[in-house]
């Protein structure tokens, strides 16, 4: 198996060095644990995978465009005229076009290749926020933006199947966790940028800089992007089942399978837990933030920006020891810290009276979320199919975009009828649900089989 880190090095480099067996003395020991220098080194070897760097790259590209409208589309919706509920309705359209996509993404990922489905997504996305910027409506507006949804799912189902695939288990956590960098460095530099090109050509202009910035990562993902081969076998199925199962046709085998990872608590549990996280990365910090901000606080869009931009670089800087923490004591009690860290920042934010104070709380988001989402997507990657990981994506995907539905939707109401301080609080309560599931889920980090860090895997292509 290409995972096994004892299986002779395909490329012949000598790059793979044969870890103690599990048995062995000092196994588990606190000297077995990696040090330093042997992070730097995982780091390092990360880095030089071809593959990485370009999936770094093309994330910068577009999480710049991403951060550079974040803050002002709920203000641009409601340059049209309408509430807090017309604003929400803006921010969910985009998420609930692409929770219909989703479950459809993931199998034509399958089918048609990681590299062609991402540049087709990433260019409608431009094609629509071009469209949205240049909207003489808020109806049409909200149509244009809810079209991207379609290119976002096939984007998103591609980079995350082609992520999946390349990591290897025991460093799973660490490899996504500098795809996440990549991408909050983008958002980072896009947020300010964003508040300052609305504060000098108005609202619209972000979404026709971000129309720019997504057909040039579409161009990049052709240029530099190959379709990678799976790193591990299917672990929720046999080999008999998988081959049997691949001779299905496509709907009955999407739906076996479906059925089959439905039935793993580990499964469950991420589908749930991104569900949460998603619901309060949406309704927090893309819906109640900006509000909150302006309307109570008094912020201007660069100083909502900036704001959030404490959230991301906090995250930032912590993101690449929270992968190494899911990969060496499992991905179980990290999510389980990250939901109780989660809960408390979120609805605290509500209770803050300065644009000072907002930023320190956001401070506090920007650490959980950094603990909170490797877990669930290397629980995914540990229980995903090898090969035909597009179903197993879709539905993280499909509960990823029906937290961002219905996050803002219920942060828009309960702003409306009950003010900020109790929407804040109510938007945090899903993580119980989490916690709860959590609690009694097995751990998936198979240690016996990989180790707590074994040395890094190099010659793939």
């Amino acid at each position: 198996m290409p995972d096994d880190p004892t299986t002779p090095d395909p490329a012949g480099d000598g790059g793979n060095i044969d870890p103690p067996p599990p048995d062995s003395p000092g196994f588990g020991d606190p000297a077995s644990i990696p040090s330093e220098d042997a992070e730097r080194s995982a780091f390092r070897t990360i880095i030089a995978d071809p593959a990485i760097r370009a999936i770094i790259l093309v994330s910068f590209v577009t999480a710049l465009g991403v951060g550079i409208v974040w803050p002002i589309i709920p203000l641009f919706a409601r340059s049209f005229g309408v509430g807090y509920r017309g604003a929400s309705v803006m921010v969910a359209s985009f998420a609930f076009t692409r929770l219909i996509f989703d479950l459809v993404a993931g199998p034509l990922v399958d089918r048609h290749g990681e590299r062609i489905m991402a540049a087709l997504g990433v260019g409608i996305v431009g094609v629509s926020s071009l469209l949205t910027g240049l909207a003489p409506s808020f109806a049409l507006a909200v149509a244009f933006r809810a079209a991207g949804g379609a290119g976002s799912s096939m984007y998103l189902a591609a980079l995350f199947s082609y992520l999946v695939k390349v990591a290897p288990q025991h460093r799973v956590a660490r490899t996504l966790s500098i795809f996440y960098a990549s991408f909050n460095i983008g958002i980072i530099a896009g947020e300010p940028v964003g508040g300052l090109i609305a504060q000098r050509f108005g609202l619209a202009s972000p979404l026709i800089f971000y129309a720019g910035l997504a057909f040039l990562a579409g161009l990049m993902f052709l240029r530099f992007i190959r379709d990678p081969q799976p790193e591990r076998d299917p672990l929720p199925l046999s080999r008999a089942e998988a081959s049997a199962e691949r001779e299905m046709p496509g709907l009955r085998r999407i739906r076996l399978q479906a059925l089959g990872l439905l039935k793993i608590r580990a499964f469950v549990t991420v589908i749930t837990a991104v569900f949460v996280y998603s619901w309060l990365l949406s309704a927090v910090l893309d819906t109640l933030v900006p509000l909150f901000g302006r309307d109570r606080l008094g912020m201007s869009t660069v100083g909502i920006g900036g704001a959030l931009a404490v959230a991301m670089t906090v995250e930032l800087l912590v993101v690449y020891p929270a992968g190494s923490l899911v990969d060496r004591i499992g991905r179980k009690p990290v999510l389980i810290a990250a939901m109780i860290g989660l809960g408390i920042s979120t609805a605290s934010v509500g209770l803050v009276g300065t644009a000072l104070a907002m930023a320190g709380v956001l401070a506090l988001v920007g650490l959980s979320m950094a603990l909170g989402d490797l877990p669930a997507i290397s629980m995914l990657s540990d229980v995903a199919p090898g090969e035909d990981t597009g179903t197993a994506v879709g539905i993280y995907r499909f509960c990823t975009d029906l937290g961002m539905v219905v996050g803002p939707l219920v942060a828009g109401a309960t702003a409306t009828a009950f003010g900020f301080r109790a929407a804040f609080a109510i938007a945090a309560c899903p993580v119980l649900v989490v916690l709860a599931l959590a609690a009694r889920t097995p751990e998936t980090l198979a240690r016996k089989r990989n180790g707590p860090d074994l040395p890094p895997i190099t010659g793939r292509s």
